[in-house]
């Protein structure tokens, strides 16, 4: 798509003699731009709050790990202990 608008505007830039044509075809393209950035906005608020759900994944999956690591010492610390009072 931007790329069509491109090669328009450079089709149209070459015969230019008028000033107040390459000032058309300026604002033209700053339309477009502006066009394609509202167009691209949506696609990017997806990208950063699929980043943002991946790394608060990362971030439930890490506190989960060390919970149950926390939860493993302490139950062998638990066990051991419970051995050495019975023997």
């Amino acid at each position: 798509m931007f790329g069509k608008i491109v090669r328009h505007i450079t089709k149209m830039l070459e015969p230019v003699q008028k000033q107040s044509h390459l000032i058309e075809v300026l604002e033209r393209l700053c339309l477009a731009v502006e066009n394609l950035t509202e167009d691209l906005r949506p696609e990017l608020k997806k990208t950063a709050t699929l980043e943002r759900k991946k790394q608060e994944a990362k971030e439930i999956r890490s506190a989960a790990e060390q919970a149950v690591r926390g939860r493993k010492l302490k139950n062998s610390a638990i066990s051991s202990d419970h051995k050495t009072k019975t023997l």
